[in-house]
């Protein structure tokens, strides 16, 4: 219990503590904010100067350990003023180049620091620049020995011939009037807008990083944090006339640095094709003047070029760089996506022709050699699956050579005896093995040991260890014998039974205790004392488990040809002399192993791998046939398997490129085709055109024309005017006769109708028939449940005296009357009849409730409260599922085209989104170039437009996510290729046609013009 006296002076000083406290609590806030609001103006020295003008009060000492404590926190040494947050305001549009941000310099990786937070409004900002306290050394790429280098008399060289002649691409354009020309340059200035609004916003937020995000106004780093999108996009800076924008990138490329980055893999085909391609054609286009950009592109490809570091020199799509992996041995992977090992051709050629180095050029041109061999080898013979392996690396279905006796390793097992150089003489006991092989006893754990002979040594002769030697107690049929003969077995058994050697394997020999061991034999044989590492087996008696060997022990061992050999060293020998074998078997090219069914397109994963083949025709000036063969059979598979025309309800005339899947479903067909138009097949348009004019092949020209019209049929039928993704169509029988049909258009957007239909009636029926039985079960069970009986009539009992009559004072009042009869009970008369008593001089006045004798209710009474009732319990009736009627075939499709959003002639969308893709407007520019006709001019004007109306942000353009809405929302991403080639299509598609002639110049998969050899 509490004493409050003998606490009493605790308890006061605990108040005056806490008065203490709330005291000076209150002066030290007042103190810290004095000191935040001068450092706002003065720093943290001023901020401490007016702590100790506030608060001057003497401290009291403070007792210090012997020895200090110090740590070294690099976080707290450095000093680091504390500032008031800025009034939030919205950031003015920039107004000027990189120079105006003052941007740091790339730094190497760091461990992030802790996100402050910050005021709302205003984003915290991460530094782990060189200045941050807790960043670490940058890891750094370095060239290595190459683990299978190529020979120089082995490497492919660059065509040393003239180039050949080629044809016109381009067409022959007619002078423009003035109205024509002032109309095309006021759409020109237009895309030039957009292209520097995009560009100042990179500049202003992410300048060195890989790409801005428009809508926020920062950045991220998808790739290596290279800048991607600054080296992307020099060429079209270029092409665009903003020569100052162009010469300010020019220096900022030299502050990337290749050797590091935070990503630990580089992706060989990416990169490529943005930073190598980006540099090549930035050099080629400004007359090669600026140097840096070739000696930077040579930088990059030195890297690149490790990846080729395999066995059979084919590259690692992702190149983990850092040197502690990448000095090992690796090969390529069992499952390269086709696109991104066969797109890097024109990169490395374009750089061997400026350099004059054969080994970029001999690099692409392996893979090359590898795809020419594979293309009619595949299960669709003319074109490549979008995945295959290029390991070099084939199986091996090889028998397993027999296994070799196990044998110990030189020196293991060693004892002081076998170092005895005398040569032993064969023991008699030789001749008791069939084999010619010595039986000597093991020297096991004391005290059991091997007999030597048909009696013990009682002078200890026989044991080294000066003590007795027991018979050992073996299993009754298995014994060792010590005599002279294997026929002599009744002699030498008293159990009249047969002896037969142990057989152990062939290496291991058993020495008798009196010899020692050949000098060549004394690796391979188990000396005395050194058997104690092992056990026998079956040495307790205990049955053979399931992978050891069943005995006979009525047979002699059989003889096998390894008995034959001399000795054990002679095994041996042989045993090194078995060839291993090899791990793979070289091989080229293959297709996948378990990937299923595969897949054959135009489309993403190998888009570009054949868009290469004509355009590594023209760079190399026709010197390399193989790329126009390639090219060709491809291009005839591909229009008799995958370009078909859909079935609209105005009756277009336009093509897609679908995908084929092998095998087919059907034995009838080669594959299934996917009646699909993706934007990134829209480049075939193209590609169709060019080689079309560069090989003449005049049908390829429609083809081409009917390609390009159907993906700006894309954009034209939704309600953004931009085309998605991907999306499905009813194909045509023919390409010449497709009418529209509508029965034939649900049954694709619905095409289990039918099944669902069936399927509803098969649950009904086996409803109909649970309901049945669970019916039957019910009634059953309320008609086995017991009726309630029916009340009886009353029986009227005619009272009867008793002698025996209970007062009330015979018992207590709350005494029971469980001992009086209950006959008598019931029959006692009335206190009214017979005697009269006087109720006040027995229970003292008034009656009380529940005063009297009390009486047990007769079972025949008639009283409904105690009559016996029926169980309010019933049956559960067995849950059923009702099916529910599905909706009828045209209801279903009404309802899906309606909530899908689904424009008329289109099945299914398999992707709504656009993320500033070029592949459409690529081929309406190449259109205009190959054929001359307006037309193009304005279908790609109205793409444009479209593009800009629904992408457009403060500080460029960004992906959408659904071009089916009529406000679709904006993903905050603008990939580099939107500067690098869907801005610069349009500007191209205006500009004048000598601006990057396509008989001047070839273009890579991203829009980089490299210029072709004269």
């Amino acid at each position: 219990m509490f004493r409050y006296r003998r606490y009493r002076v605790f308890l006061a000083f605990a108040v005056i503590a806490v008065l203490a406290l709330y005291k000076f609590g209150g002066s030290s806030a007042s103190w810290r904010e004095a000191a935040s609001s001068a450092v706002g103006a003065a720093g943290l020295k001023s901020a401490a100067e007016n702590a100790a003008q506030v608060d001057t009060k003497p401290r009291p000492a403070v007792a210090h350990e012997t020895k200090s404590l110090e740590l070294n926190i690099p976080a707290a040494s450095s000093p680091q003023s504390l500032q008031t947050p800025p009034p939030v305001k919205k950031p003015p549009p920039p107004t000027s180049g990189p120079a105006a941000t003052k941007p740091k310099p790339k730094q190497p990786p760091s461990i992030p620091t802790q996100i402050i937070p910050q005021p709302h409004g205003q984003p915290a900002v991460v530094d782990n620049g060189p200045d941050s306290p807790t960043s670490i050394e940058a890891i750094h790429w370095k060239k290595l020995p190459e683990n299978f280098p190529v020979a120089p008399e082995s490497l492919i060289t660059l065509p040393a011939g003239k180039p050949k002649p080629m044809p016109k691409i381009q067409a022959r354009f007619n002078p423009e009037d003035a109205t024509t020309k002032a109309d095309r340059l006021a759409k020109l200035e237009k895309i030039r807008g957009v292209a520097k609004k995009s560009w100042d916003g990179y500049k202003a937020f992410a300048w060195l990083h890989d790409e801005l995000k428009p809508v926020n106004g920062s950045f991220k780093d998808p790739f290596a944090n290279w800048g991607a999108t600054l080296v992307d996009a020099l060429d079209t800076l270029w092409i665009m006339g903003l020569k100052d924008e162009f010469g300010e990138a020019v220096k900022a490329v030299d502050k990337i640095d290749f050797t590091t980055t935070t990503r630990p893999d580089i992706p060989l085909f990416e990169t490529t094709i943005r930073y190598l391609g980006g540099l090549v054609a930035a050099y080629d286009l400004s007359d090669q003047k600026y140097k840096n950009l070739l000696h930077k592109a040579v930088e990059l490809a030195e890297i690149l070029l490790s990846a080729f570091d395999t066995p059979n020199r084919m590259p690692e799509t992702y190149y983990y760089w850092r040197p502690q992996f990448a000095s090992q041995k690796h090969r390529a992977n069992q499952g390269v996506v086709l696109a991104e090992i066969g797109s890097l051709s024109m990169e490395f050629t374009r750089l061997a022709q400026l350099t004059g180095e054969h080994k970029y050029y001999d690099a692409i041109a392996r893979i090359t050699d590898n795809l020419e061999e594979f293309q009619n080898n595949t299960n669709l013979p003319g074109m490549w699956p979008t995945y295959l392996d290029a390991s070099g690396c084939g199986k091996v279905y090889a028998d397993a050579p027999a296994q070799k006796p196990l044998r110990a390793p030189a020196g293991h097992l060693k004892d002081p005896l076998s170092d005895v150089s005398e040569t032993v003489a064969p023991s008699p006991t030789e001749m008791l093995s069939p084999e010619g092989k010595k039986y000597v006893p093991l020297n096991l754990p004391e005290p059991i040991s091997f007999t030597n002979g048909d009696a013990v040594d009682t002078e200890g002769k026989l044991s080294p260890e000066g003590e007795k030697n027991d018979p050992l107690s073996l299993p009754d049929p298995i014994k060792f014998t010590n005599e002279d003969a294997v026929g002599s077995e009744e002699k030498l058994s008293p159990e009249g039974k047969k002896y037969v050697p142990l057989n152990l394997p062939d290496a291991v020999l058993l020495l008798t205790n009196k010899k020692e061991a050949k000098p060549e034999a004394k690796e391979d044989s188990i000396m005395p004392g050194s058997a104690g590492k092992g056990q026998i087996r079956n040495w307790n008696g205990k049955p053979l488990q399931k992978r050891q060997l069943d005995v006979d022990l009525d047979e002699a061992p059989k003889k096998t040809p390894d008995d034959d050999k001399a000795t054990p060293v002679e095994a041996s020998s042989a045993e090194a002399d078995t060839p291993t074998p090899p791990e793979c078997v070289a091989q080229g090219f293959m297709s996948s192993p378990g990937y299923g069914r595969e897949e054959f397109t135009l489309g993403g994963m190998s888009d570009s791998t054949y868009e290469y083949l004509p355009k590594q025709y023209l760079l190399l000036g026709g010197q390399v046939n193989k790329y126009r063969t390639m090219y060709e059979q491809s291009m005839d598979v591909v229009k008799k398997h995958l370009i078909f025309r859909p079935m609209l309800p105005n009756g277009d005339d336009i093509l897609f490129s679908g995908k084929l899947d092998f095998p087919s479903k059907d034995d009838d067909k080669v594959g299934d085709l996917t009646a699909e138009n993706a934007h990134l097949t829209c480049f075939a348009g193209g590609m169709f055109g060019m080689g079309a004019k560069l090989f003449d092949r005049p049908e390829d020209l429609e083809i081409a024309k009917k390609l390009t019209e159907g993906c700006v049929w894309g954009y034209s039928m939704t309600p953004t005017g931009i085309m998605p993704e991907s999306f499905d169509v009813v194909p045509c029988e023919n390409m010449k006769d497709c009418a529209w049909n509508e029965t034939t258009y649900w049954e694709y957007v619905d095409p289990l109708h039918e099944f669902r239909m069936q399927s509803y009636n098969e649950q009904r029926e086996k409803y109909e028939e649970q309901l049945v039985s669970a019916s039957s079960w019910y009634e059953a069970q309320l008609a086995a449940m017991t009726p309630p009986p029916t009340p009886s009539a009353t029986v009227l009992v005619k009272a009867k005296e008793t002698s025996t009559l209970i007062f009330a004072d015979t018992l207590d009042k709350r005494q029971l009357l469980d001992l009086v009869d209950d006959a008598k009970i019931a029959h006692a008369p009335s206190p009214t009849a017979g005697i009269h008593q006087d109720r006040e001089s027995v229970m003292g006045g008034e009656s009380e409730e529940g005063e009297g004798p009390p009486t047990k209710v007769q079972a025949s009474l008639d009283i409904e409260e105690m009559a016996p009732q029926p169980s309010l319990t019933v049956p559960a009736f067995p849950y059923l599922y009702s099916p529910s009627p599905p909706l009828n075939h045209k209801d279903w499709v009404q309802n899906k085209i309606q909530e899908d959003r689904l424009p008329k002639g289109v099945t299914r969308i398999g992707a709504r989104n656009y993320i500033l893709r070029p592949e459409a407007i690529e081929s309406v520019w190449y259109m205009y170039r190959i054929t001359g006709d307006p037309h193009w001019r304005e279908a790609g004007w109205a793409m444009f437009l479209a593009v800009d109306k629904y992408t457009s942000t403060v500080y460029g353009n960004s992906a959408i996510d659904d071009v089916t809405k009529i406000t679709p929302e904006l993903n905050d991403e603008m990939e580099s290729f939107w500067l690098a080639e869907t801005l610069k299509y349009f500007y191209l598609l205006f500009a004048e046609e000598d601006v990057v002639s396509l008989d001047e110049w070839v273009l890579n998969t991203e829009a980089h013009p490299f210029r072709r050899p004269e």
